[in-house]
């Protein structure tokens, strides 16, 4: 295939969305209220996918202490880029 003929096609596959973008928007306004629900959910899968899918692989990859560790560094890291990111936009975190 082409570029020209890809560059059209990348173009062409563009052109509804702002044209569907209103009507999307005024349709998601509907449904504000059922967002935590939506964002729960979310948490819920997250959830399941990193205890049931990643750390029993982990698991079988490495021994259960070395497992353990990981997580807690991970966890500690996470929390650390968090508090910087926080205090470089200047949000303040409730301790």
């Amino acid at each position: 295939v082409s570029k020209f003929r890809t560059l059209m096609w990348s173009i062409c596959t563009s052109l509804p969305q702002p044209l569907i973008a209103v009507p999307v928007y005024l349709f998601v306004e509907q449904f504000v209220a059922w967002e935590p629900v939506g964002l729960g959910f979310a948490a819920g899968a997250m959830l399941w996918v990193a205890i049931f899918e990643l750390i029993a692989d982990a698991i079988k990859e490495m021994s259960v202490p070395l497992t353990c560790f990981s997580l807690s560094a991970s966890f500690v890291g996470m929390l650390g880029i968090s508090l910087v990111i926080d205090n470089l936009t200047g949000h303040q975190t409730p301790l």
